[in-house]
């Protein structure tokens, strides 16, 4: 049986290799989560070569975001802004987030969430509001996203006669009052942490590349158990 610094070698290599000719730049399916991989592998092996290779995929990641991009959180504007402020704030990358990811702010606010009828994590509701509490997490200011919009958010969740979870409509209506918000729930790392696999099957199974339904990066993620760090 492999160890798991072979199988996280093997599963460097195939991202490396694959990665370069995808298109989708989002989080759970595309290069943002990618990088969040091989940011963390270079960390974990103390290897420059896979943050040098993990800013290569950020820089192409700005290079195609455009005007059509959805504004979901799989592979869409949220997904990416989130992405991006768990890199800052790991200190993978430098930069001031509310800096970086103003021109995001502003184009996901373009959606009008009173009329999305999608309330889950990967492409609704859930998804957006995720983006949001985690942009404002630790703020005493509300970065760049709008109070009216975080209101029309939270409404809409209310409306819902699925099943969404409490806390994320309390800690929308916290923000609201003025409450500061302290280490909220992670959605990349609920799924990390959810991401279950055979290590003796991984190569012999067809998976995604990307994050979410035990693809590569998930289990590679899994395996360096970024939970814990």
């Amino acid at each position: 049986m492999k160890t798991k610094d072979e199988i996280l070698r093997r599963i460097s290599r195939y991202l490396m290799l694959h990665s370069i000719f995808i298109n989708n730049i989002g989080l759970l399916d595309g290069k943002t989560g990618i990088s969040i991989f091989f940011y963390h592998y270079a960390r974990y092996t103390g290897r420059e070569i896979y943050s040098d290779f993990a800013d290569e995929l950020i820089d192409e990641i700005y290079k195609e975001i455009h005007r059509n991009l959805s504004c979901n959180f799989r592979d869409g504007l949220c997904g990416i802004a989130c992405g991006i402020e768990y890199l800052i704030r790991n200190s993978f990358i430098e930069g001031n987030p509310d800096e970086v990811l103003e021109d995001l702010d502003k184009r996901i606010m373009e959606w009008d969430v009173r009329r999305i009828s999608d309330y889950s994590l990967e492409t609704g509701l859930t998804g957006i509001a995720s983006y949001v509490i985690n942009r404002i997490e630790n703020r005493e200011e509300h970065a760049y996203i709008r109070h009216d919009y975080i209101c029309d958010l939270s409404k809409a969740l209310k409306e819902s006669k699925e099943n969404i979870n409490s806390f994320l409509i309390d800690t929308l209506e916290n923000i609201m009052n003025g409450k500061r918000i302290f280490q909220f729930w992670n959605p990349i790392l609920e799924i990390v942490d959810k991401t279950k696999f055979n290590e003796k099957k991984i190569f012999e199974t067809q998976r995604t590349i990307g994050i979410r339904n035990a693809g590569y990066a998930g289990i590679g993620l899994k395996l360096m158990e970024i939970n814990k760090q």
